[in-house]
């Protein structure tokens, strides 16, 4: 017998919506031969939820589980369908390795699907993949001193426990223009030795209203 814990956060604000993009993502991820939790369909939904003018219902959204949990596999979704949506992305993380194991989830998606990508870097620190629907993934480690390019449609934070004011000045700029944007935060619970405040800073405001 399977044991099946908690699908629903102990915590968490959600903004009402009565649409989301998010069964598009979790059908096409299912067509890769993987099958989402059902926690894991449901933060989709509401990561995807969109308002009457088809934009973002939340521009940020950010989630904290502990480790080993599958957490990385929703913006893996996200990010899929974003690419097939001709999203320009960014996922960055903490650490290079984190960031490349990241890229290849994601590439092993896609070739499941049957797709060949236009363009695929596998370089640690400047890895890419591109599909000819013009949607195109950058991954990159963090720092205080930008250099990450701008015009992205989403940016994905991984291991946002770590994430610094420092980094984030460097990030704030490459969603700026766009007219969709949309920035998701993950990580694990905080701990002692994390060095990131923003995540927790959010999470704290967002839950005292």
């Amino acid at each position: 017998m399977t044991r099946v814990g908690r699908q629903t956060p102990t915590q968490s604000v959600i903004l009402p919506y009565s649409e989301t993009k998010g069964n598009e993502a979790i059908k096409l991820y299912a067509m890769t031969g993987n099958e989402l939790m059902e926690w894991q369909q449901l933060m989709l939904c509401d990561i995807m939820a969109v308002n009457a003018d088809g934009l973002w219902t939340h521009s940020k959204f950010g989630y904290s589980v502990p480790r080993r949990n599958g957490k990385t596999e929703v913006v893996t979704s996200r990010e899929l369908w974003g690419l097939f949506n001709g999203e320009h992305i960014l996922h960055t993380a903490q650490l290079t390795d984190t960031a490349h194991i990241a890229w290849e989830r994601l590439l092993n998606r896609i070739e499941n699907l049957g797709i060949h990508p236009v363009s695929v870097l596998k370089a640690f620190g400047k890895e890419h993949i591109e599909l000819d629907t013009g949607g195109v993934i950058e991954f990159r480690t963090r720092t205080t001193t930008g250099g990450l390019g701008s015009g992205y449609d989403l940016v994905v934070i991984d291991e946002a426990q770590e994430y610094t004011i420092g980094q984030q000045t460097a990030l704030n700029y490459v969603v700026s223009a766009q007219k969709n944007p949309q920035t998701i935060m993950l990580g694990t619970p905080p701990t002692t030795e994390s060095a990131g405040t923003v995540f927790k800073n959010l999470r704290k405001k967002v839950l005292s209203g």
